[in-house]
């Protein structure tokens, strides 16, 4: 008699476990998609960056050139208080020149990832893809078989929203 009482509670234990082992063999994991990207080659070959480079180049170019001016116009010179007042506007300059260029190239970074970073999610989305690594050959990742490298196709993913494609 007592061994009738548990019964039901074995069975419905055995129909828990039976329901459990249907479901997984059922319905399959979703495949888990990754892969890796060269954070450089995707950089260097994103559109974006030769626009940027072309919008700032001419700010740039323009204060070399008056450092080179300064430059030649202090070697010119045979006082030595005017080699002096030269000398400092030279180093002012310069350091001018180097804080722009500076700036240049961290807003041209920032820009263009914060752009790479919003196309890679739509990359992932689109192509059902859960993780992607970046590499640059000195990282975590020193080797990676090259059928998980999403790096060109980012790049013409990438370009193409760029340019206003789909």
């Amino acid at each position: 008699m007592k061994k009738l009482k548990f019964l039901p509670v074995v069975n419905l234990i055995i129909l828990i476990v039976g329901l459990i082992c249907v479901f997984a063999f059922l319905y399959p994991k979703e495949e888990k998609n990754y892969g890796y990207i060269d954070n450089l080659a995707l950089f260097s070959k994103f559109n974006m960056v030769e626009d940027l480079q072309k919008m700032k180049l001419p700010a740039l170019n323009q204060q070399q050139k008056k450092v080179d001016s300064l430059y030649q116009l202090l070697q010119q010179q045979t006082k030595v208080e005017t080699i002096q007042e030269f000398k400092q506007k030279v180093y002012i300059e310069n350091t001018n020149l180097q804080r722009l260029t500076t700036e240049v190239k961290e807003g041209i970074n920032r820009q263009v990832w914060e752009r790479l970073n919003s196309y890679l999610e739509e990359f992932g989305a689109e192509k059902k893809v859960h993780l992607i690594f970046g590499i640059q050959g000195n990282g975590n990742i020193m080797y990676a078989d090259e059928a998980y490298d999403f790096t060109e196709e980012v790049i013409q993913f990438s370009n193409s929203k760029y340019q206003g494609n789909n």
